[in-house]
């Protein structure tokens, strides 16, 4: 027995794009809780990653529409072929202009992004510490000298110490 409310179309849609805004919202947060380069260069791989282009935010954008457009192709219309080729049209600005953009916006971050002092990566999630090793034989100590490590690098100091 099916215990799911039934939904209209429009509460459907209406739900979805409520989800889809929660999701930016959570992205736009993690980004701009400070001024650090790093979590705003993650918030925009996670909408499109030059390295990965088929993942990231943009690139569910451009399956739905894609989706969508072939779906078009099944109804019979004199305008459907205008149709798809908007559709099709804009599924290629989503990936291809939008995130040609935000490829360039972050191969110019990129400088600015830390670098991990053990390895020399510069990521997005490359972070100033406390030297681990120094907390762990003084931890009554007021501050603790400061290093720069990714969190493969910083992983592997705390279990090495």
């Amino acid at each position: 027995m099916d215990r799911t409310p039934k939904l209209t179309l429009d509460q459907e849609l209406q739900a979805a794009v409520a989800i889809v805004r929660v999701g930016l919202e959570r992205l736009r947060d993690a980004a701009c809780r400070t001024e650090e380069v790093g979590p705003h260069a993650a918030a925009l791989q996670a909408l499109y990653d030059p390295a990965k282009p088929d993942v990231g935010v943009l690139a569910a954008v451009a399956d739905v529409v894609g989706t969508i457009t072939v779906s078009m192709g099944d109804v019979d219309h004199d305008d459907m072929e205008r149709v798809t080729e908007l559709l099709d049209e804009a599924q290629g600005h989503v990936q291809d202009s939008t995130g040609d953009r935000i490829r360039h916006a972050l191969d110019l971050l990129a400088p600015l992004l830390l670098r991990c002092e053990t390895c020399g990566k510069r990521e997005a999630d490359v972070t100033v510490m406390d030297e681990r090793y120094a907390a762990a034989v003084d931890p009554d100590r007021a501050e603790y000298p400061q290093m720069t490590l990714c969190p493969s690098c910083a992983t592997d100091r705390f279990e090495d110490s």
